[in-house]
C-alpha cells in the first residue's frame, strides 16, 4: 500500500496561502493582540502624544503652549523555520492503522489534511510561548513580551501564593491608569492554569452561574472562553504561552502587538515528495515579533 502522493501535493498548494496564515497566527495570543503585518525587519512603533494647554483667550496675542512628541518602539522579529521529512516506509503501520480507523468512522478527513493541521497546531503552540516568554539570549527567535514589559518598567502589582486569584485580579485592575480605559478594549492576559482556578473561585463566590446550554468551550470543558470581570467592562483572557509563571498583564489591547509578514516571499509552507531522497518534506518560514506601544499604560501582576 502507498501513499497517494498527488493528493498531498495538491491539498498544500490549493490551500497553501491560508495554511500560512494559520500556522503564524494561529495562537490564541496573536489573534487577541494588534496584528501588524509588512513585518519584514526591525519596525518602529511610531507613537504620538500630544499635551494640549489651555490659554487665557479674553485677551489678543499669541502665547505658545503644549508639546506633540514623537516617540517610537521598535518591533524586531525573529525568523523561524520548520523542516521535517517523512520516509513513507516507516509510514505504512500508521497508515493501514488510520485506514482501520476510518473504516470504523472514525476520522473522516483525508490523511495529509489531518497531519497538516496537526504540524499547524505543534507551530501554534511553540508560537504561543515564544509570544510570552521568548528568550533570545536563550536561542529563542525572538524575546517575548514579559522580557520586553519587564525591562520597561512597567508598573507591577504583586501578591503572594496565599492570595486568591480573584484578589489578584482586583490588584492588578486597580492599578489600570485611566489613559488605559479611555483607549478603549481593556484586556487582561493570565495563564490558562491561573484562569481555571479563577472560575471555579467565582462559581464558589456566587458570582458566576454556568449555563451548560451556553456553549462555552475552553480546552473541551464547559466554561467561558474568556469573561468579563464582574462589575467592570475589563476581558481577562486565559492564553496558554502564561501556564506556570504566573504572571498577569492587562491594558488596552492595542498595546500588545504582534508582528508577522503575510504580504511577500518571507513566508513559506510546502509539503512535497522528493524524488531525489525518496520521502515526503515539509517546510514552513516565517517572521514574527511582539512589542508594546506604551509599557507605562500596562500593569503586570507577578507572585
Amino acid at each position: 500500500m502507498a501513499l497517494n502522493v498527488s493528493t498531498l501535493t495538491g491539498y498544500v498548494e490549493e490551500k497553501k496561502t491560508g495554511l500560512i496564515r494559520k500556522a503564524v497566527i494561529e495562537s490564541r495570543s496573536a489573534r487577541e493582540m494588534n496584528l501588524m503585518t509588512g513585518i519584514k525587519g526591525a519596525t518602529a512603533l511610531n507613537l504620538l502624544n500630544t499635551t494640549v494647554v489651555f490659554g487665557d483667550g479674553s485677551s489678543c496675542g499669541w502665547n505658545e503652549a503644549g508639546t506633540s512628541e514623537v516617540t517610537k518602539r521598535i518591533l524586531t522579529p525573529g525568523y523561524v523555520k520548520v523542516n521535517m521529512s517523512f520516509c513513507d516506509k516507516t509510514l505504512l503501520n500508521t497508515w493501514m492503522n488510520y485506514d482501520v480507523r476510518l473504516a470504523a468512522g472514525q476520522k473522516t478527513l483525508p490523511f495529509e489534511e489531518d497531519f497538516i493541521n496537526d504540524v499547524i497546531a505543534g507551530v501554534g503552540a511553540k508560537l504561543e510561548k515564544l509570544i510570552w516568554t521568548g528568550d533570545k539570549s536563550s536561542s529563542d527567535a525572538f524575546d517575548g513580551l514579559v522580557k520586553i514589559i519587564e525591562a520597561a518598567s512597567a508598573p507591577k502589582y504583586t501578591y503572594t501564593s496565599s492570595d486568591s486569584v480573584a484578589s489578584i485580579v482586583s490588584g492588578v485592575y486597580g492599578k489600570l491608569k485611566s489613559e488605559v480605559f479611555e483607549k478603549g478594549d481593556v484586556v487582561m492576559f493570565m495563564g490558562a492554569d491561573m484562569y481555571r482556578k479563577y472560575i471555579q473561585e467565582l462559581i464558589a463566590n456566587g458570582n458566576l452561574v454556568l449555563n451548560a446550554g451556553s456553549g462555552a468551550v475552553l480546552d473541551g470543558i464547559a466554561m467561558p472562553a474568556q469573561m468579563l470581570i464582574p462589575g467592570t467592562n475589563v476581558t481577562v483572557i486565559p492564553v496558554t504561552g502564561l501556564d506556570g509563571t504566573g504572571k498577569l498583564f492587562a491594558s488596552y489591547r492595542d498595546n500588545f502587538v504582534y508582528g508577522t509578514d503575510l504580504t511577500g516571499d518571507e513566508e513559506k509552507f510546502d509539503f512535497w515528495y522528493s524524488q531525489d531522497n525518496r520521502e515526503f518534506r515539509l517546510a514552513i518560514e516565517f517572521g514574527a515579533g511582539v512589542q508594546c506601544a506604551y509599557p507605562d499604560l500596562i500593569v503586570e501582576g507577578s507572585l
